[in-house]
């Protein structure tokens, strides 16, 4: 019982940290986008009224204004209402920014909106003195009220200014400025973020705008010094970045506004996101002790009817262990037993039929090596060596004679092998020279022949009597060119994991109709003659498939007036522990 609560109790945990993983990877992807869709909103806003500034410092009818002297305060008045009706104009479509205003060092003022600008001079102000002292954009946080004009409405602004170069002179001779209304960029982040609080903070770390979301939350959020601090020292980019702020459990996605070195910031409590998944935790564990229980009780039960089918097979697997191979299950039910007891018969009954077929392969094997060595020594053979022996002797060629009887018993030494069917690739090369040599002297040397193999081969194995069928059928093609020398080539050679024993002669050739035949006869299961010229080839190629199977024989190639060539391709076999069929017999 108890061992059966650890996986539950394993699943249950999985389950909660995977769950609460995926809650707060959604989270923070969702607060991401929403944070950069806050954030471009916002850019969006700063950045226009940045660009309507920037606009107007160049805008060639405000520098007419402002290079203008006035004889009079009509003059003043006319032309500052003119200046007024061009601001008015330009901003009639960009209803977010409160206001816009351009002042001259030469006294003329224009606003675009309708409101009456404040009494004192804006030229002695600490704002104007600001932006005019300043190469670059000047932004003004939070405050209560416009710095320029007179509001009836009680609403605190942003502002933004650029001093005004005059492009004759060069010098400042006076400033752009726009007003934001602060409620514009409330709204835009007030419900932005659900679960958790948006703010923005300057540079300077003061908090500037904050959601009203977060005073309804759950858990409400306590922007300290040290989570501003946190915020403020991450790196600001182009797209929102996600970090979990140290001892405060909170996860915080912050991005810098382009204009204005500002950040927004979204702040998300992560007890807020790990709640819900400790209640899905719950539910799935008690879930899965209800499994735990009822499996339990349900394995007991399948046990009792499992128990008695498995221990009738297991005595019949250990009868068939001890070589009993006629057991058999009788099964009633086509179940899953029923089943596994009729795969069970099957399985003994193909054992049998193997069985039985290697047996038949091995008596096969045996009657073909018998055949094999029949076919390449027969009695003509030997005829025909010690004829030629005798007329070597009468005439007086006594070295020749006493060379061939040594190769002859040579050849006779290795064909029998002490009864081995497999001999070394060294032996193997020895006999086949020995048989060349034998055959060139009755032929009264009308061919040459050379024995090419990479002694490192030599301790390889392979079947006795490869080589002769296929040097004997070369010879059987070649010999009977009148007047033309004929040439026999021996090869072995390695190919990855196999060797190949190759004869080639340099003569005529075969016709196409002689090659189709013989290459039928070596794909075929059906004896050939042993009259036939291929019968000797056939003989191999069967020998190699029944010891090595398909994937290995003989293979014949000729091409008209350059000669044929007969490869046979064995596996590479080393010691003295190699099993054959034949040998086991």
């Amino acid at each position: 019982m108890t061992l059966s609560c650890i996986p539950v109790l394993l699943v249950g945990i999985a389950a909660y940290h995977l769950y609460t993983n995926f809650i707060i990877n959604m989270t923070e992807k969702s607060s991401i986008e929403t944070i950069d869709l806050v954030c471009d909103d916002i850019d969006s806003l700063l950045n226009d009224a940045w660009n309507l500034c920037d606009m107007l410092t160049g805008d060639i009818k405000m520098q007419k204004y402002l290079r203008m002297d006035f004889d009079s305060v009509r003059d003043q008045y006319s032309n500052d209402l003119a200046g007024s009706m061009e601001l008015a104009s330009i901003s009639t479509y960009r209803k977010d920014i409160f206001g816009v205003y351009v002042f001259g060092q030469n006294g003329g003022r224009y606003k675009s909106n309708y409101y009456s600008f404040k009494s004192e001079d804006q030229r002695e102000t600490t704002w104007y003195k600001a932006i005019a002292g300043s190469r670059e954009t000047t932004w003004f946080p939070s405050h209560e009220g416009s710095f320029i004009v007179r509001s009836s409405i009680s609403d605190n602004f942003i502002t933004v200014g650029q001093p005004v170069m005059d492009k004759a002179s060069g010098m400042v001779n006076g400033i752009v400025a726009a007003d934001i209304k602060e409620d514009v960029i409330t709204q835009k982040i007030k419900h932005s973020l659900s679960n958790g609080v948006i703010c923005i903070i300057d540079q300077e770390g003061s908090i500037l705008f904050r959601s009203n979301a977060g005073n309804d939350l759950h858990y409400p959020i306590d922007i300290s010094p040290s989570l501003v601090s946190h915020i403020l020292e991450s790196t600001g980019t182009a797209v929102g970045k996600s970090m979990v702020v140290p001892d405060s459990g909170y996860l915080v996605v912050s991005r810098t506004l382009m204009n204005s070195n500002w950040r927004i910031a979204g702040i998300i409590d992560r007890g807020f996101l790990t709640q819900s998944s400790k209640d899905i935790t719950h539910i799935v564990m008690l879930v899965l002790l209800i499994i735990a229980f009822s499996s339990l009780y349900v394995a007991m039960l399948i046990s009792q009817s499992v128990y008695k089918p498995v221990q009738i097979l297991y005595r019949m697997m250990e009868e068939v262990e001890n070589g009993d191979f006629s057991v058999r299950y009788t099964y009633h039910s086509s179940d899953e037993f029923g089943r596994l007891g009729k795969n069970f018969n099957q399985m003994l009954e193909r054992i049998q039929k193997l069985i039985s077929q290697i047996y038949e392969e091995q008596k096969k094997l045996k009657n073909s090596e018998l055949k094999a060595l029949q076919a390449q020594i027969q009695p003509h053979f030997l005829y025909n060596s010690l004829d030629s022996v005798m007329w070597l002797l009468r005439m007086d060629k006594n070295r020749d004679a006493e060379k061939m009887l040594n190769e002859l018993s040579t050849l006779f030494k290795i064909s029998l092998s002490k009864g081995n069917e497999i001999i070394t690739i060294e032996e193997e090369l020895r006999h086949i020279s020995s048989y060349l040599f034998i055959t060139n002297m009755i032929y009264s040397k009308k061919f040459e022949y050379a024995i090419e193999c990479d002694p490192v081969l030599y301790s390889y194995r392979t079947l006795k009597l490869l080589l002769q069928p296929l040097a004997e059928n070369a010879i059987a093609h070649a010999i009977p060119m009148p007047g033309q020398k004929v040439f026999i080539q021996v090869r072995i050679y390695e190919d990855e994991d196999s060797l190949v024993l190759s004869v080639q002669d340099i003569s005529r050739g075969i016709d196409q109709e002689t090659l189709e035949k013989l290459q039928q006869q070596l794909g075929t299961a059906a004896h050939p003659d042993h009259r036939d010229s291929g019968y000797g080839l056939y003989n191999v190629n069967e020998r190699i498939h029944i010891l090595f199977g398909s994937s290995y024989g003989l293979t014949v190639t000729s091409e008209p007036d350059f000669g044929t060539e007969v490869t046979v391709k064995i596996p590479k076999l080393k010691g003295d522990d190699i099993f054959v069929p034949g040998n086991a017999l």
